[in-house]
Parts: C-alpha cells; sequence; structure tokens
C-alpha cells in the first residue's frame, strides 16, 4: 500500500496552539472534528479565530463523520522537507458536512486517487501523544 510509512515518526510535528489543542486531542481519541459556528452554522477548516463566513468568534469542535470524496489529488515524489518519505498521496477532501481537509490518502496504487472516489477517515499513530488523520478509499456497495 502507498502512503505514510513507519519513519512518519521522524515527519515534524505539528504546533499545537490554544487554537488546535481541541482537534488535536480529538485526534488522539480517533475523532475527526471541524470548527462549526454557533452563529451562522458554517463549517470550517483550518481553525480559526473567528468564523470566515459571519466573523463570529463563537465556535466550537464538531465531530465529522469522518466520510467524504476527493476533490484533488495527487502523489509527491520528491518531499519538501526532511522526514517526508515520498512517494505519498496528498488530497483535499471534501466532507459530507460542507467542509474540506487537506490530507495524506492511504491508497493502493502508485497513480493519484481519480477525482470523486468516496474515502473515509483513519489513523496513523505517531506514539502516545500525536494521531494523525488520513484518509482511505472505501468501496461503495450499490
Amino acid at each position: 500500500m502507498t502512503g505514510l510509512s513507519a519513519s512518519v515518526a521522524d515527519r515534524p510535528r505539528p504546533q499545537i496552539t490554544a487554537l488546535t489543542e481541541g482537534f488535536w486531542s480529538a485526534a488522539r481519541e480517533h475523532r475527526l472534528v471541524r470548527p462549526v459556528c454557533r452563529v451562522c452554522a458554517t463549517n470550517f477548516f483550518t481553525p480559526q479565530i473567528c468564523c470566515p463566513a459571519c466573523l463570529s468568534e463563537d465556535w466550537s469542535y464538531e465531530t465529522s463523520s469522518g466520510r467524504g470524496v476527493i476533490y484533488s489529488s495527487t502523489v509527491v515524489h520528491r518531499a519538501p522537507v526532511p522526514g517526508f518519505e515520498p512517494p505519498y498521496h496528498v488530497a483535499i477532501v471534501d466532507l459530507q458536512e460542507n467542509w474540506s481537509m487537506l490530507c495524506n490518502v492511504l491508497s493502493p496504487t502508485a497513480a493519484p486517487v481519480p477525482i470523486g472516489t468516496p474515502v473515509e477517515v483513519t489513523w496513523v499513530d505517531v506514539d502516545a501523544s500525536l494521531s494523525l488523520p488520513a484518509f482511505r478509499p472505501v468501496e461503495v456497495v450499490a
């Protein structure tokens, strides 16, 4: 399977801040969350001080289904910084709750995951304090 390797522990770690702690805390529990505005109900990602739609600072993290479709994808063959082992898949996933996320995709092929492919969240446990969300293609049962 082409995707994240065991050397994922060597990757640069995200900087966890007061703004993003809720996201990373949920990730440690294998729950995918996103900010949702309490005023206008906009889903957005990445976490920001205020809602990008109405500028309200009144938002909270809500759990996502973790299901979506590939909006765009590519395979990275040259690592941008040390700690990333190419090749690996990167995609923008449009999630069911009307928000998007840039993420890794664990794919059984070397080619980019086709646009429109249904995916679901999976987790890469780096260590006891860090779990990274990634996505994997799912088969659609007709």
